[in-house]
């Protein structure tokens, strides 16, 4: 796996993610899930005939507010629609990932306009050594990337990587292609293939308790053969509250260690 990358911000997990309709990319077209299944096959099942590599706006309604089915976002089985935290909360990773700080926090700044959309924006403010911004489509959480304190680009995501798609419910499978740019290094890297909603699971963690849908995601690029990614989400926060890639006898974590929000006086 490359040395720094941004796209590990949790919230970025690993886990923080202006969104246009992603285009065809070979990879897509090409990629196979860890069982063998051709990635068409599973588009040609897809109940959003989306093509391979192509992102849909946001959920199926486009139309609908950002927030506008918080009061059933998890709805039975299924999470209806993406719900964005609150400004102001403070949210506290702990990875053991060597090449990033054990402990990071980021500050929800809340959403702000560019061109037409609307995305969440989520700051770094303690372990990574400098301020970064994520940038996330406000309707889908994709990550669409890091500028620094001067509103420089850091790493974009042109198309993004789609870890979630709304409404979703377990047995729900689509395929991702992403593509990144690092403007420091001027390098460029590509990944995707079959993303799985696996099922429902109830997580202890040292921030508190959460109902999350685990969803398994393509290895990344790099990265040794049998090796897995997960990550779990949490309809209730809207942020990612663990990330685990490994194969059981090498793994590397990261989960929410700690929630603060602006009624706690953070």
């Amino acid at each position: 796996m490359r040395e720094f990358d941004f796209r590990i911000l949790p919230v970025i997990v690993l886990s923080l993610t202006l969104g246009a309709c992603q285009t065809k990319s070979d990879t897509a077209l090409n990629a196979v899930s860890d069982n063998g299944t051709e990635t068409a096959d599973v588009v040609a099942a897809s109940e959003t005939g989306a093509e391979p590599g192509v992102q849909a706006e946001g959920p199926v309604d486009s139309e609908k507010d950002p927030g506008a089915e918080a009061s059933s976002i998890q709805d039975s089985n299924i999470v209806a629609a993406y719900r964005a935290p609150e400004k102001g909360t403070l949210f506290t990773f702990r990875n053991n990932w060597a090449s990033l700080p054990p402990v990071i926090t980021y500050r929800v700044d809340g959403t702000v306009t560019l061109g037409k959309a609307k995305y969440l924006k989520m700051t770094a403010v303690r372990g990574m050594g400098e301020k970064i911004s994520a940038y996330y489509d406000a309707r889908n959480f994709a990550l669409k990337g890091y500028r620094d304190e001067k509103d420089k680009a850091v790493v974009t995501y042109n198309p993004v990587e789609e870890r979630y798609r709304f409404p979703m419910q377990p047995g729900d499978r689509w395929v991702s292609a992403w593509r990144s740019r690092d403007h420091r290094q001027e390098k460029d890297f590509k990944g995707g293939g079959v993303v799985t909603a696996v099922g429902f699971e109830d997580l202890e963690l040292p921030s508190g308790k959460f109902r999350t849908l685990k969803i398994k995601l393509p290895s990344p690029p790099d990265m040794p053969r049998g090796m897995t990614h997960y990550v779990w989400f949490a309809p209730d926060l809207g942020v990612t509250v663990k990330e685990q890639i490994g194969n059981g006898a090498m793994n590397w974590t990261q989960i929410l260690e700690k929630v603060q929000t602006s009624e706690d006086g953070s």
